[in-house]
């Protein structure tokens, strides 16, 4: 559009040489250079100028100077409407019958005794009927809600005779149309001594740039429904002229109008040219500015004028009918010329705002998107932060004390689709001191207590217009090390609520979609329950309440070999390098779930366990692994005998079924051959003959076994009952006392109540967030989660799905295991909470820098700030980096 708007502009140059004189040289305005207020000026100058024009069509369409003076004295405050009215009759007059004959004709001769020739010809009747269609329409001003109290601007009627095959009605006998009419109280309300007086109130809050402001959105409003008015005329003058069905070219007035000058035209002049030239001796007046002069728009507006009567004068020469009088013309050409004048002030802002895209563009040398933005934001964000203080990558070491660790784990952002390699988030993290002990349940019966590290971070998201930025939660192992991480969230200042858990070991690598959904903000949420009811409001809160507390995402870390140590009664690091042991020991605990007293280092009464020595320990261990592992061998041995007896006696009745089947049919053979010789019944096949003649030959001495005989009076479909059964085993397991409390627990310490961290975020973001754009955000645990795996250490790694369920039921028997049902806590732990916001921009990144004039870099940082105030629970400027302080003050003085 722009550039189509361009080369009309381009060819419009010759009409303003004209007006202005050779001897200035006014160019589009972004090939002059010129300052950001003259952008304000240029869009005052365009818009003023189109609604001046817009004044003098209205003139000519008899709204004159003194009329509207009329009009605005009678007005006293209440509403000014233009209005067109028309109606239409159509009136049968007669109906006509005639005889029309057809030009060819065809001859017949005869023969016989007189030759004739006989000529035919074709004659059709035809009847048409004439109507008489009349039309009449007017266009007046009235106040308030009477149309009645009115002010006649024009009238005319006009009629044409119709002519149709059918005696049905072209139009119908009489109708009044719907009036059409456009408020024009805001127009006129610019006059200033009849002449349109447009400025932008740059001091609004709501003003944003030259193009997004209220005064120039009222422009284009009224701007669109001028554009409608005109059409509807346009096309109830349309009608009219298809019924007549004569040449007439009102199809589109707008085409009529081209050779109207429209005063929309952004040009700016060179300001040191001028001065060149004033220098030099020409004179050009006193243009010393780049904006052309109220001067200028008054000789352009007088040119609007001339162009107007001259272009109305030569259409009304080649369009007149019976209908389409020269008055109908008129305001056909001036409609058109006013629907033309209203797209032009539309496409001059926009214009004026593509120069400030184009220029921005220009000093970066790219279009800046949401991917660039991101990667700013985390090289910003390195610098603002006093030491201290610094935002660090969500990305986290499992390790113990100066070990090489277990494993890593990371929230991302997943940057695969823009090219890049995902990264972790950035995070404003606290390291909590002196956390009390956190609980959670492992099942109805038993809850963990678990001490260790705490962090708190918040992490400040952003998104433009509709783009989401996905993230993944990735977990990984290293060969012969493992952990338990669990998932969920903060229900209490030392409760934790597992939602999720895994086990993560040996080179495993998990990957977990983290969802984002966003909840309103205070003042949205505020805004919205207002006009509820106070059940519906309360019902509101509840749930809000619990929103915000689901914004507390949290994930513990648990290491297994210093847990397995503390279980065990094993001195501190004495596994790190017993492989074999631990892999052993995982087993036992989660294949069979084996108790762990029965694999502890127990010691004699009389011994003192600090004096025996480390590898005693340990091989006391192994000695019990060794003891349970012979048991669980020879469980299984004796289980593999009692299958093999199975089979074993299985495989002897098939053999027996196969034998006797042998043997029964020989005995049918056997019978049935000796029935045929003398028996009256040898050629029978019954189960009775073939029972008793087995008899008889057991007596006459064949060879058939007591076994064999006795099977043989058995039915085919033998049903053999098992050769063996196996004994039932039950398992009395003693009941756990859920009382027993560690004796080596901590005491419980003051400390930081984690479920209180999205209350008093609520009530900063409110307070202290403008834009109130920066919104709460739960994080949600995906379905789909992927684990790239090894069997073996030479086997190559394969990426599976995870069923979520049987891996908690691992991790948690695991987590039984070594805490003997919650009766031992867990102190080699890390807890991490996580509290994220979203800052959200309704449009994309430069239309929020072009359109709402909008930094969004102070924006983001501003939030953060917030943000890191609450976690450290301090005052910003002690957060921000000294060199940093007055650059923030001067953007956001309210957060300091």
């Amino acid at each position: 559009m722009q550039l189509a708007f361009k080369q009309k502009l381009s060819n419009g140059l010759s009409a303003v040489e004209r007006v202005l004189g050779t001897a200035r040289n006014p160019r589009m305005a972004d090939e002059v250079e010129h300052s950001y207020d003259d952008k304000y000026l240029l869009t005052e100058f365009v818009t003023g100028g189109g609604l001046g024009a817009v004044m003098t069509d209205l003139e000519v369409l008899g709204l004159t100077g003194d009329k509207i003076q009329e009009v605005l004295s009678k007005a006293q405050n209440r509403s000014i409407t233009l209005r067109f009215d028309a109606e239409t009759t159509c009136d049968f007059v007669k109906k006509e019958t005639r005889e029309v004959e057809d030009p060819t004709s065809h001859e017949t001769e005869v023969s016989g005794a007189i030759n004739l020739k006989i000529k035919n010809k074709t004659v059709t009747k035809i009847t048409e009927y004439y109507w008489n269609l009349s039309c009449t329409y007017s266009l007046s001003v009235y106040l308030g809600s009477d149309p009645n109290d009115s002010f006649l601007l024009l009238k005319d009627s006009s009629s044409t005779k119709l002519k149709t095959s059918t005696d049905s009605s072209p139009s119908p006998q009489s109708s009044k149309r719907d009036p059409i009419e456009i408020s024009l109280s805001w127009l006129l309300g610019l006059l200033e001594s009849c002449k349109v007086a447009f400025s932008i109130n740059r001091n609004s809050k709501t003003c944003f740039t030259p193009r997004r402001n209220p005064d120039v959105e009222k422009v284009l409003e009224f701007g669109n429904l001028l554009a409608v008015w005109c059409s509807k005329i346009v096309s109830f003058f349309e009608e009219l002229r298809n019924l007549e069905n004569r040449n007439c070219d009102i199809r589109s007035p707008s085409t009529m109008a081209d050779g109207v000058l429209i005063p929309v035209i952004p040009l700016l002049e060179d300001v040191n040219r001028n001065h060149l030239l004033i220098e030099s001796g020409e004179s050009i007046g006193t243009k010393t500015e780049s904006v052309l002069s109220a001067s200028d728009q008054a000789m352009f507006q007088e040119e609007h004028r001339r162009s107007l009567a001259e272009t109305i004068s030569r259409v009304q020469k080649g369009s007149n009918t019976d209908i389409i009088k020269p008055q109908a013309v008129t305001l056909l050409v001036t409609v058109g010329v006013m629907t033309n004048t209203v797209r032009a002030i539309e496409q001059a802002v926009e214009y004026v705002e593509s120069m400030l895209r184009n220029q921005l563009i220009a000093a970066i040398g790219k279009e800046v998107t949401a991917v660039d933005f991101r990667n700013y934001m985390d090289f910003h964000n390195r610098k603002i932060f006093a030491k201290d203080f610094e935002t660090r990558p969500f990305s986290y070491a499992v390790r113990t004390n100066d070990h090489s660790p277990d494993g890593f784990f990371s929230i991302e952002q997943v940057r695969q689709e823009s090219g890049e390699i995902d990264q972790p988030v950035l995070s404003v993290v606290k390291k909590i001191e002196g956390g009390s002990p956190m609980k959670f349940s492992l099942n109805a019966s038993s809850k963990v207590t678990f001490t260790g590290s705490q962090y708190i971070h918040s992490v400040i998201n952003y998104r433009f217009s509709t783009d989401v930025a996905n993230y993944n939660l990735v977990a990984s192992g290293r060969q012969f090390c493992g952990y338990v991480m669990v998932l969920g969230r903060i229900g209490g200042s030392d409760s934790f609520l597992p939602e999720h858990a895994i086990i993560i070991k040996d080179k495993s690598t998990l990957t977990i979609p983290l969802l984002m959904e966003e909840v309103p903000s205070s003042k949205q949420f505020k805004s919205a329950v207002e006009s509820l009811s106070p059940e519906q409001q309360r019902f509101a809160k509840a749930y809000r309440s619990m929103q915000l507390e689901s914004t507390l995402f949290g994930c513990c870390i648990f290491e297994l070999r210093p847990q397995m140590e503390r279980v065990l009664s094993l001195p501190v690091d004495s596994l790190i390098k017993e492989i074999k042991l631990t892999q052993d020991l995982t087993d036992l605990f989660l294949t069979y779930q084996i108790s762990a007293d029965l694999l502890s280092y127990q010691p004699d009464l009389c011994e003192d366990p600090s004096d025996v020595a480390t590898a005693v320990k340990i091989e006391a261990v192994k000695n019990n692994v060794k003891a349970v592992q012979e048991i669980i061998q020879k469980a299984k041995d004796e289980e593999l005998k009692e299958l093999e007896r199975i089979a074993e006696a299985e495989n002897y009745k098939n053999r027996k079924r196969a034998k006797l089947s042998q043997q029964y049919e020989y005995v049918k053979i056997t019978v049935e051959g000796k029935g045929g010789k003398g028996g009256k019944k040898g050629g029978k096949r019954n189960e009775k003959s073939i029972k008793s003649k087995c008899k008889k030959l057991v007596a006459r001495g064949f060879a058939v076994s007591d076994d064999e005989m006795e099977d043989a009076e058995c039915d085919e479909g033998l049903n053999l009952e098992e050769a063996s059964a196996c004994d039932e085993r039950s398992n009395n397991e003693g009941s756990v006392n859920d009382e027993v409390v560690d004796k080596e627990r901590p005491a419980k310490s003051k400390s930081i109540d984690l479920s209180s961290i999205p209350q008093q975020l609520e009530e900063k973001f409110e307070k202290l967030d403008p834009d109130d754009a920066l919104l709460p955000t739960i994080i949600r645990i995906g379905t789909n989660w992927t684990l790239v795996s090894q069997k073996s250490l030479l086997s190559k790694p394969v990426t599976s799905s995870v069923d979520q369920k049987s891996e908690k039921t691992r991790a948690f028997d695991l987590l039984d295991a070594l805490t003997r049902s919650g009766a031992l806590s867990i102190t080699n732990s890390s807890l991490h909470v996580v509290v994220s916001s979203t800052h959200c921009f309704d449009k994309s990144l430069m239309n929020t820098v072009i359109q709402d004039n909008n930094n969004p870099i102070e924006s983001v940082e501003r939030s953060i700030l917030i943000a890191a105030g609450v976690i450290h629970n301090t005052d910003v400027g002690s957060i921000l980096a000294p060199d940093q302080v007055e650059r923030v003050k001067s953007h956001s003085p309210q957060i300091f």
